[in-house]
């Protein structure tokens, strides 16, 4: 029997590194998300082309796309449009660009989500990308004239998420309004793209290559014509080696280094390493190479994935880093005469921690433009060196983990941007690790797996993120279970009873909205899928089904579960991957397989018969089950027919004794989902690889649903019904949540979010949020508000009390003395004619008092070092709040030396006071501090970096309230 962790650990990347490439049949099965995701798209066969299948793909169904828009015309009739709900939270960025034509403005590339601009100096950025272009950036650049150019397909090779592939360069000429093939479709990706600054129209291509099968387009590639014609300049050493890193000398643009890169995957291991890879040097501007040595690791097949940067300031200025094979660390070096000979940094665990064990995830450097000594690399957390690497300063708590881009603004000094796995931050001290940063907003490339909706109000949406947890909409899109967000459900008769898993099968549950969750009871199973489904019984939801190799039964809700199966897997890393529970009979329940096996039991587990035959040995991705007739069932598949006649939609309307393949006209690719639509069970909607499709005639004929959703990944689809008409819910991997109402002109409706979701306050004082709403369909109607849950001796009071839908109100919850300490569930609902939604607002009182506390023992504070100082904090329910302070006393001749910062009981990094008052002596100083997302037991530590030489100093008393 498998216990199953509360929750898991937020995962920074893929912990199962640098396996070598084993029989599948042997294979231990999907243990990231980047083996899960590519299982599904290569079972039964490893040699399927991708990256071809994908392009073809996106073709077919950018012509029914066409299609579908000229038929709308033709009839005169308005076709149905996708709406984006976001969220802005940000995903994960592939890279950066400042342009230095256009004040205040960046491109990011998404790693599944397009290209993303700002204009506003990166607070804000919206989508920039043609819709149906392939979603997957793996580079951006700038020219001086302004010219974009974006390579597809992430260079990044896979990891904790899957890397979709793209079909070569793009340029735009007007700021990203439109964009132009410029070919090298077969590269399918690409780590870099790097721009002659004396010449516009040339530029190099750092081409990755496929990574699933040796051969094709991959090195590095030279135009000089803004890219209407290409020259292979540099073939890898071998038929698995690609250009992965390319920079130009600023002082000579003949002069050029890229990094090659030997790796290759198969869906069971990777081998990210070879005899190809290493660092190469043209001096005659591509024409001829030398591979570079002087102190550089030699030819091996060990030797990993390197990155390379020359530096602005000063081109005789070179670093290098390197990671081994598995993905460890492997050195890091710098050269003082362009690469002539290397001196290798002493490493130090700071910098060999940085890269964890998947150091193939990163492999990159950045040189401050203006200082050639002072370097960022990028890893699970950023370093910063300020002396050619001869020490290191180390981030991990100032944004999200795993960094992967920088760029500097060459129109503000000090601007720094900085992308990572979490989305964009940017910083105006010169990307100091030392300083603030602030998160970028808007930037709705999320990669969602999933997605649950309510079935009172599709506005209450809850899903599940990669990188980034499972994440609720009544709760401003905050987190409310750890790790990768994987199975996202909500009850249809109960919306504030949620589930919610993480990786490989760690899950938990909830019925007061998340706000709290309780760990799954004890399930058995052998082994978890990377996504282990979680399925409710339709008739009596409290019936939860979830499943590794076997199925387990839970009649309470998952407080306690019961197997009722066998391994339904033939081999070895086999799991249930997907269940379908018949409405109509409660005892019959379908089991597909990531091992190509469909299962039935019709007695509620206790036999289970194998209905396969008929089927393709393809991964199950789902079962759905007519509501009215258990033997009449939907099941897709994964994968692509790869010039068969295969399918990927099938029927069966006698319970799996014979099959119908239903796929039509659909384009070939990967089928993640089959909904039926709840108000007429004949229409079928599935989610695909390219989009999502509706059939009207049982599967002989597909249309995309809807316009204006771009041709992204759609791996879940949840349907409801709202004011009569039929809500359509996707979740994309790569550009959020999308809605529809698929039957044409949509009724009005809107959505409302509190921000903040929760606050702490003291008995008798008052808490405020800001109460938004947005239009979801239709036009904007007046909405009203009014607050339930409140705890005895509060009121609540808006202002303004009523808006037009898309404006805002500002709630304010005011308690008495007499307000019972505690945490309260406050629903906020707006009233509008045509719809009433609502929010959860989490007000915690805390008892008036007690809830503070002082540290006056001296500590000294010695030259250049950090010292600490603690108070504890007991007996205190609750968050604190977003007005705590801090009173600091300290004693210190030059203040300008200190950096000083309030660290939470998690970990959490709070800078009061950042090397400013350059010679003022003492800090005597009480700090406002928004302490809301932390609870207020434990320990709270007072740190104080003395970061320049000279002076000394002591913490003399400090006192916390929260």
């Amino acid at each position: 029997m498998t216990v199953l962790p509360a929750a898991a650990t937020p995962n920074e990347a893929d912990r199962v590194i640098g396996i070598a490439a084993i029989d599948p049949d042997q294979a231990t099965g999907p243990v990231g998300a980047d083996e899960w995701f590519a299982r599904q798209r290569l079972f039964p066969d490893p040699t399927v082309d991708l990256a071809g299948n994908l392009s073809r793909a996106q073709g077919h169904a950018k012509s029914l796309q066409a299609g579908h828009s000229r038929a709308a015309i033709q009839s005169q009739a308005q076709a149905a449009a996708w709406q984006s709900l976001g969220p802005g939270l940000g995903g994960r960025v592939s890279d950066l660009a400042t342009d230095p034509t256009r004040a205040n403005t960046i491109y990011a590339g998404a790693a599944s989500g397009g290209l993303w601009k700002s204009t506003d100096g990166g607070s804000t950025f919206s989508y920039s990308w043609g819709p149906t272009l392939p979603q997957s950036v793996g580079a951006v650049a700038v020219a001086a004239n302004g010219t974009i150019y974006v390579g597809t397909g992430e260079g990044n090779p896979g990891s904790a998420s899957y890397s979709f592939p793209g079909n070569g360069v793009y340029k735009s000429t007007d700021g990203g309004s439109t964009w132009l093939s410029m070919g090298l479709t077969g590269t399918d990706r690409i780590g870099r793209i790097s721009i002659d600054p004396n010449n516009s129209n040339r530029l190099f291509v750092a081409a990755a290559g496929k990574l699933y099968q040796p051969g094709g387009a991959r090195g590095l590639y030279r135009t000089e014509d803004g890219g209407t014609t290409w020259q292979q300049v540099l073939a890898g050493a071998n038929d698995t080696t690609g250009s992965i890193d390319v920079s130009i000398s600023p002082d000579d643009s003949n002069t050029i280094y890229t990094s090659m890169w030997d790796h290759t995957r198969t869906p069971a291991g990777r081998v990210y390493g070879g005899v190809g890879s290493g660092i190469h040097k043209s001096t005659d501007g591509g024409a001829t190479w030398t591979r570079l040595a002087g102190g550089l690791p030699a030819s091996s097949s060990n030797l990993g994935r390197m990155g390379v940067a020359v530096a602005k300031s000063d081109p005789n200025r070179l670093y290098a880093i390197a990671a081994n094979t598995p993905g460890n660390f492997l050195g890091f070096w710098t050269s003082t005469n362009k690469g002539a000979s290397w001196t290798q940094v002493t490493s130090s665990s700071t910098l060999s921690g940085s890269q964890s064990t998947f150091g193939w995830w990163f492999g990159r450097i950045f040189v401050d433009p203006l200082a050639a000594q002072h370097i960022w690399v990028p890893g699970v957390p950023m370093l910063e060196s300020t002396n050619a690497g001869t020490s290191w300063t180390s981030n991990s708590s100032s944004f999200h983990v795993d960094q992967h881009a920088l760029a500097f603004d060459p129109n503000v000094a000090n601007k720094v941007y900085l992308g990572n796995d979490g989305g964009i931050y940017r910083s105006t001290q010169n990307g100091s690790l030392s300083g603030s940063w602030t998160k970028s907003g808007n930037l709705a490339n999320m990669q969602f797996y999933t997605v649950g909706v309510s079935q009172q109000d599709p506005t209450r949406i809850n899903g599940g993120l990669q990188d980034n947890g499972s994440v609720r909409s009544w709760a401003g899109w905050g987190s409310y279970y750890g790790g990768d967000g994987l199975a996202n459900v909500i009850d249809p008769t109960n919306h504030l009873k949620v589930y919610a898993c993480s990786q490989n099968g760690s899950c938990g549950r909830s019925t007061n909205g998340g706000n709290s969750m309780s760990a799954f009871g004890a399930a058995t199973s052998d082994r978890w899928n990377w996504l282990s489904p979680v399925a409710l019984d339709p008739t009596t939801p409290s019936t939860v089904y979830f499943a590794g190799n076997r199925v387990n039964r839970s009649t309470n809700s998952a407080a306690g579960f019961s197997v009722i199966s066998p391994n339904l897997a033939v081999t070895s890393w086999g799991t249930v991957s997907a269940i379908g529970v018949a409405k109509s009979n409660a005892a019959v329940i379908y089991a597909g397989t990531d091992d190509g096996k469909l299962w039935v039991t019709r007695n509620t587990g206790s036999t289970w018969t194998d209905i396969t035959a008929g089927l393709p040995s393809r991964y199950m991705t789902r079962v759905t089950v007519d509501p009215t007739d258990a033997n009449l069932a939907y099941i897709t598949v994964s994968g692509y027919r790869n010039g068969s006649s295969a399918a990927q939609v099938f029927r069966t309307t006698n319970g799996g004794s014979t099959y119908q393949a239903i796929s039509g006209n659909l384009p070939d690719a990967p089928v993640n989902d089959i909904v039926l639509d709840p108000q007429n069970r004949n229409i079928l909607y599935v989610g695909t690889d390219v989009g999502a499709f509706t059939s009207t005639n049982g599967g002989a004929n597909w249309s995309p649903v809807g316009t204006g959703m771009p041709l992204v990944p759609v791996t879940d689809l949840e349907p409801s019904v709202s004011a009569g008409q039929t809500v359509l819910t996707a979740a994309t991997y790569g550009l959020g949540i999308y809605q529809i109402r698929p039957a044409g002109t949509p009724s009005n409706d809107f959505s409302l979010s509190a921000s903040p979701a929760s606050a702490t306050v003291i008995q008798g004082s008052s808490a405020t949020t800001t109460v938004s709403t947005a239009v979801v369909s239709g036009t904007a109607e007046s909405v009203s508000f009014s607050a339930t849950g409140l705890p005895a001796g509060a009121t609540a009071s808006f202002n303004p009390t009523s808006v037009t839908a898309g404006g805002s109100t500002t709630a304010t919850v005011a308690t008495s003395a007499s307000t019972p300490a505690g945490t309260y569930s406050v629903t906020i609902t707006g009233t509008a004619a045509s719809a009433v939604r609502s929010t959860t607002f989490t007000l915690t009182v805390a008892i008036a008092g007690g809830c503070a506390g002082t540290n006056g023992t001296d500590v000294a504070i010695p030259d250049n070092t950090t010292v600490t100082s603690t108070i504890v904090i007991s007996g205190c329910s609750g968050n604190a709040s977003a007005t705590s302070t801090a009173e600091v006393h300290i004693r210190h001749t030059y203040i300008g030396d200190l950096v000083v910062s309030l660290v939470a009981p998690d970990g959490t990094a709070y800078v009061l006071h950042n090397r400013t008052g350059s010679s003022t002596d003492n800090i005597d100083k009480v700090y406002t501090v928004n302490l809301s997302s932390e609870v207020r037991d434990g320990t709270w530590t007072l740190r104080v970096q003395d970061a320049a030489a000279q002076d000394v100093g002591t913490i003399d008393t400090w006192t916390l309230t929260l």
